[in-house]
């Protein structure tokens, strides 16, 4: 009896101190991984905005291929549920409740007990060929089950999952997407002329090197202008039946035609109806103009299908280039500004 007694002392004092450890331990939780994948942005989130897809990579997933799975919903889009039911994963599901396109996927994690949890994924762009991404998990856990947060980590299994995406999506084909392409070019563009004159005084703004210089306000209207110019041209050609057949006459790829435009070797004289006097007194309202003007710019490009652009060539200053490439013009052109504001604020005599 005295033995027993002491063995259910013994049980309770351990339950005790569990019950005790648990008052003390965290009951939130979180846990992050990256890896670097060498595919395009888009092109790695387009395959984990896809819940199922990490059946293929997911270790907690490949741990139990026998779970029953079901789904509702469209998988890739918002309100999407994806549940299981298996021997060693349990019960639970994963539903989607957010989509930043080619940026984040957020989900809740349901595991049958407590509150669910959120998860995400997140991709960064480091290069056209380079994308990181993080995979996290947050939320919390109910006494005394929070004591189980000291020894389990989901942060290994998250490691190993990113380490198996990166093998899938590294052995598949690089796509590429001219749309994206073109885009990431208006927005680095917009990004460092927002990052180079933003905060520059009026003085500055209408500082010139020399009396046949141009000022950075001049720079900023001249981009405006020539960006509305260019792109009304190009909605002048789309009206016009497509002349595939002209094709042949282009002789410049894509990068040569952005290389080119971005191009400061060579000055050329801009024509007088491009040429401005610098009406900006502020960088802040050139900046909003040149955003405003390029909504409708990023609408017609979104609703323009690549053939319609490709389709549709012309003669330019620089020979014969299609629609597509005169959009890609206006980008390039915008960059070799940029690199003639850098060169106007280095100038020793710029004001401070």
């Amino acid at each position: 009896m005295k033995f027993l007694k002491y063995v259910l002392f013994t049980v309770l004092g351990i339950v005790a101190l569990v019950l005790i450890a648990a008052l003390f331990a965290p009951k939130e939780f979180a846990s992050e991984r990256e890896v670097v994948i060498d595919k395009p942005q888009k092109q790695v989130f387009d395959y984990i905005k896809f819940v199922k897809n990490q059946d293929n990579f997911g270790i907690w997933q490949l741990s139990d291929p026998e779970a029953e799975m079901t789904e509702e919903g469209t998988d890739g889009t918002v309100g999407f549920k994806y549940s299981w039911d298996g021997k060693k994963v349990g019960k639970g599901s994963q539903t989607i409740t957010g989509i930043s396109t080619n940026e984040k996927l957020e989900t809740e994690l349901d595991f049958g007990f407590g509150t669910p949890a959120n998860s995400y994924f997140i991709t960064e762009k480091i290069n056209e060929n380079q994308t990181k991404v993080k995979w996290g998990i947050s939320g919390t856990t109910p006494y005394p089950w929070n004591l189980m947060s000291l020894f389990f980590d989901l942060g290994d299994d998250f490691e190993g999952g990113l380490k198996n995406l990166k093998e899938i999506l590294e052995t598949q084909e690089t796509l590429v997407d001219d749309k994206s392409i073109l885009i990431n070019h208006y927005q680095e563009t917009i990004d460092k002329l927002q990052k180079s004159v933003s905060g520059l005084s009026k003085e500055q703004l209408h500082f010139k090197p020399s009396a046949e210089s141009w000022s950075i306000s001049q720079c900023l209207e001249h981009i405006i202008i020539t960006e509305k110019m260019i792109f009304g041209m190009i909605q002048e050609n789309m009206e016009k039946p497509i002349n595939p057949d002209e094709r042949e006459k282009i002789k410049f790829s894509d990068e040569e035609i952005f290389a080119m435009a971005a191009d400061r070797t060579e000055k050329y004289k801009a024509p007088e109806i491009l040429v401005t006097r610098g009406k900006y007194d502020d960088a802040e309202t050139a900046l909003n103009d040149l955003n405003t003007q390029r909504e409708e710019l990023y609408s017609f490009i979104e609703a323009t299908p690549i053939e319609a652009l490709r389709n549709r060539v012309n003669a330019s200053p620089s020979g014969f280039n299609d629609a597509y490439q005169s959009l890609l013009f206006i980008a390039g052109h915008t960059a070799r500004h940029l690199l003639q504001i850098e060169e106007i604020k280095i100038n020793d005599d710029f004001p401070k």
